[in-house]
């Protein structure tokens, strides 16, 4: 499965017009050029911010720490700076207990992400309960895709993120209401996690599927 490298930031006031063609017209393709393929692009509707999210995908953690550290992306970072404001940035390895392959550029979408660190000894009998179940529980809700868990290896706010998918808002809130959804995300938090918290994105047109990417 890939490795994500994460960026979030809000618009500085007054500067939605520049933003909005440099992202498409350099952003985006300049970080494609480098390696780090934009997947997805998210405005946070529920939770903290900064309220913009991009995803780009890499195969190995080394080319993200390689790129991130090269003078071509701290250029292109600055540039963006002068834009925006709050900006964040994390990478995030794959867990592996989500089978996946690829994760390819998300259109159209809404994501509920869960974040949260483990408490002391329980690392064990926590990977035991994500394997046997909470993804087992999740996958028999049918409308929500269990799309990826994530270990944060640099930035974040948070150990580890679980990431759902859903086709609509609707399907969000539906999840929200399900009692297996609430039973074993009580569990989760009451045996294993801490500082716990979550986030309702949904897929920005900006991001989805550019000219540039085909």
């Amino acid at each position: 499965m890939s490795v994500l490298f994460t960026q979030s930031w809000d618009i500085i006031q007054g500067k939605d017009v520049e933003y909005a063609q440099f992202i498409v017209d350099t952003y985006l393709p300049e970080m494609a050029e480098m390696g780090l393929i934009p997947v997805g692009g998210y405005y946070v509707e529920v939770g903290f911010g900064p309220r913009i999210v991009a995803v780009f995908s890499v195969n190995e953690t080394e080319e993200v720490l390689k790129t991130i550290a090269g003078k071509r992306f701290k250029d292109l970072l600055r540039l963006l700076k002068t834009i925006v404001m709050n900006y964040r940035g994390s990478v995030l390895e794959p867990t592996g207990a989500v089978k996946r392959g690829k994760y390819t550029i998300q259109k159209g979408v809404w994501k509920l992400n869960q974040y949260y660190d483990l408490k002391p000894g329980v690392k064990k009998a926590y990977a035991d309960f994500v394997i046997n179940e909470h993804i087992p529980t999740m996958q028999r809700i049918t409308y929500a895709e269990v799309t990826g868990g994530w270990n944060v290896l640099i930035g974040g706010i948070s150990e580890i993120i679980a990431e759902f998918t859903f086709k609509d808002a609707m399907d969000v809130g539906r999840l929200l209401m399900n009692e297996d959804y609430r039973r074993i995300t009580q569990k989760l938090r009451s045996e294993y996690a801490m500082n716990y918290t979550s986030r309702i994105m949904r897929s920005t047109e900006r991001f989805d599927e550019p000219r540039w990417f085909k």
